[in-house]
């Protein structure tokens, strides 16, 4: 993980960790397949993963709700689909992709939408959910509605005995899981936001050792921001 010292390459971020183990597991699991892995980048965005997988040597196909993102992804040569065209399709994925999804979604319309894909699911193919954790970062983004964590997934799908739990089967079950840090900020400090501050150099060269300290430890110092968690299909 020293890649991490090159902070042009990789920003001090908790995504950088996440992209960096998005590419290992899924050059791993393409490896023990021994062909291409269809994916399914489902919220494909600006489609940043989309080029991530197809430079991997795999079948991806990207879907939003977006119709502006769906046609540059396929004016890109991307097979791209909109949300209302997942309805009847007959095609099945190795690997089904949510990055940064689920917490804009409410809990109701959320299990429908984790039904229906994973019915696009191979045999045993893989449901890879990555999410933020609730802190201090969570609600800069007016859009996201609540946090949802492992266990918000294990009572979900009936892995739970809780009486909380909606799902009555397991379909999908947690084979792994990561959690990822970004590095410490004095984001509730005045000196942070107000640069004529007599105390904004220190507080940026605090923020600097920061950096450096979650640099040289992998991301192992810092503040968990992130889950990444693997579902296979029962």
């Amino acid at each position: 993980m020293f890649e991490l010292m090159d902070s042009k390459q990789y920003p001090a971020h908790y995504q950088t960790l996440e992209n960096i183990r998005v590419k290992q597991l899924f050059n791993e699991w393409q490896r023990l397949s021994g062909e291409p892995l269809s994916v399914l980048d489902y919220g494909m965005g600006r489609g940043k993963y989309l080029d991530v997988f197809r430079s991997m040597g795999m079948q991806v196909t990207g879907v939003d709700i977006n119709p502006d993102y769906v046609t540059e992804a396929r004016e890109r040569g991307f097979d791209a689909l909109h949300e209302s065209e997942l309805e009847g399709l007959q095609r099945h994925f190795d690997v089904i992709y949510l990055s940064h999804l689920i917490e804009h979604v409410d809990p109701g319309k959320l299990m429908i939408m984790l039904d229906k894909l994973i019915s696009l699911l191979s045999p045993s193919g893989r449901l890879v959910i990555i999410s933020p954790t609730l802190g201090e970062r969570f609600f800069y983004d007016f859009s996201h509605i609540r946090p949802y964590y492992p266990q918000s997934i294990r009572h979900a799908f009936g892995q739970s005995s809780s009486p909380l739990s909606f799902g009555a089967t397991e379909r999908v079950l947690l084979k792994d899981i990561y959690f990822f840090k970004d590095p410490m900020r004095t984001r509730k400090w005045r000196s942070f936001y107000v640069t004529s501050s007599p105390l904004n150099p220190l507080t940026r060269a605090l923020n600097n050792t920061f950096d450096i300290a979650w640099r040289v430890t992998a991301g192992h110092v810092g503040v968990t921001s992130s889950w990444l968690g693997v579902y296979q299909k029962t």
